[in-house]
């Protein structure tokens, strides 16, 4: 596959730069040219699904203590971690604009990688706020992604009835043929394709499974999503994709591994680095 077709999926959305799945780390990768965005799946305490990635809120947000223990209106009341970075920059930039990388785009102002609009939003709202599914849908339907990936967490929390809540909602917003559902929960995947038989299905793996082709027809799924490490053998992944498996491995960050990954032919590449892996693919 040419170096131009190979999609660019941003991993919970622009994260390479941007608080990792935020609503404003998704429009970024929008903005910068991804083709798809990977996001976690979990479930409040009242059964809303919400978006993020560690069980626990501590390592991203202000908050403490498992997402499962909050409601949906306790959870909008946590704070992403870069309001202080944000504001050091604005004031940074407002002292010296000249001096700074502060500059005008769009006849937009510019501060590093925020426009003023945003900087005043992260102000205003004291940071970012843990977006829904639904918040994501709304932006997905109004652009131009060609791919939504939907990582179910509940390899660790058996959150009940997470699969069901997730598929009403693709139905809802009519977007099944762009969507895909992984997870390292295999069992998961299974549960789901019990529910839809037509869906795309994810494996998530970090270990690098013998026969991918027999277990994958196995679990019904179409996609193989393995660590990019474990496929970076021509013989290895040639069998998995003349089985007519979707590879799309994560999480490639490095230009050199991106040049491994599309050497060897996977179809899309999971990225922080949404900038660079589109300028490597269109150079």
């Amino acid at each position: 596959m040419s170096r131009m077709k190979i999609l660019n999926i941003a991993h919970r959305g622009y994260s390479g730069k941007f608080d990792e799945n935020t609503m404003l780390a998704f429009r970024k990768a929008i903005e910068y040219n991804a083709d798809g965005i990977e996001t976690d799946v979990q479930l409040s305490m009242d059964n809303v699904p919400i978006l993020i990635h560690d069980e626990t809120l501590e390592r991203t947000t202000n908050g403490h203590g498992y997402v499962k223990d909050y409601t949906f209106y306790e959870i909008k009341m946590f704070r992403t971690k870069s309001l202080p970075k944000v504001l050091k920059l604005k004031e940074k930039a407002m002292e010296q604009l000249q001096k700074v990388n502060c500059t005008i785009q769009n006849n937009k102002l510019k501060i590093g990688d925020y426009t003023l609009e945003e900087v005043e939003y992260f102000q205003n709202n004291n940071g970012e706020e843990i977006p829904t599914l639904k918040e994501l849908f709304e932006l997905f339907i109004d652009s131009n992604l060609k791919v939504l990936n939907l990582e179910l967490k509940n390899g660790i929390i058996p959150y009940e009835g997470l699969e069901e809540k997730v598929l009403s909602m693709i139905y809802e917003y009519n977007i099944k043929d762009k969507v895909i559902i992984s997870s390292f929960n295999h069992l998961s995947l299974a549960k789901i394709r019990n529910l839809d038989k037509e869906i795309k299905l994810g494996a998530l793996t970090n270990s690098t499974l013998v026969n991918v082709p027999r277990y994958l027809k196995d679990i019904s799924a179409e996609c193989y999503h393995p660590c990019f490490p474990s496929i970076l053998n021509q013989k290895y992944i040639q069998e998995i994709k003349e089985a007519g498996i979707v590879i799309n491995p994560y999480t490639v960050n490095e230009e050199e591994h991106m040049k491994m990954v599309m050497k060897y032919g996977a179809y899309g590449i999971i990225t922080d680095e949404v900038e660079k892996l589109y300028k490597l693919s269109n150079s």
